[in-house]
């Protein structure tokens, strides 16, 4: 099974040419961000400087795949990634590896990264993450992951839809369903209240295992 780190090709080649991805483990020796989003840090454990760091090193290593220079990625006032002009991306940490991705802005409109360990999910927090109609489907039932696999999805969908919204999504707000054989999820916000995508309540991604985890990429395209 293909590493965080060989499956950027296969992210790539499953979505478009304006997005790029990187990723990797979090136990190398950790690169050292710009001094600028250091700055940012402050006194933090070394846990979290090792997270923080590889998740600039890899924003930076998306926007050179991408065709832009590496630039400091600083944070907003949520602390989402401050990502430069003519590009959306996201990034994400699991316990043990680390990814970001990155979209030219003039053909994506938004991009949700999540990746999560491959530790199952614990039985309590099951009715939290899954609407009734997914527990009753059993909508995981074919992923090796189980119901962490609509985690993953749910998180990444979230991560693509706020930063362009403003708005929070509770995982009971959106009802997924997934295609093993492809790879390819389709997620609905379901909650009324909550406003839609640009113009949509409807946000597809993919998603695929690597050895250790499981990653969820979310996407909305322009356009689309």
């Amino acid at each position: 099974m293909k590493t965080l780190t060989t499956l950027g090709a296969a992210i790539g080649a499953a979505l478009a040419h304006d997005i790029s991805f990187s990723g990797g483990s979090i136990y190398d020796p950790f690169p050292l961000p710009f001094p600028a989003e250091d700055d940012m840090l402050g006194n933090v454990s070394l846990r979290r400087r090792r997270e923080f760091a590889w998740g600039r090193h890899h924003a930076h290593e998306a926007l050179r795949k991408l065709g832009f220079a590496p630039v400091p990625i600083l944070s907003r006032v949520d602390r989402a990634p401050l990502w430069p002009s003519g590009v959306v991306g996201s990034i994400s940490h699991s316990s043990s590896d680390c990814g970001a991705v990155a979209g030219n802005s003039k053909n994506v409109l938004a991009l949700g990264l999540d990746i999560e360990d491959q530790e199952p999910l614990e039985a309590d927090i099951l009715p939290f993450v899954c609407t009734c109609e997914e527990i009753e489907r059993k909508e995981w039932s074919s992923s090796r992951f189980g119901p962490k696999l609509l985690l993953a999805i749910k998180e990444a969908v979230y991560k693509s839809y706020a930063p362009a919204t403003g708005e929070f999504l509770d995982f009971q707000d959106v009802s997924v369903r997934t295609n093993d054989q492809s790879g390819v999820f389709e997620a609905e916000i379901v909650n009324p209240e909550k406003p839609t995508s640009f113009g949509s309540r409807t946000i597809n991604g993919i998603y695929r295992p690597f050895d250790g985890g499981i990653v969820a990429l979310a996407v909305r395209f322009r356009g689309a």
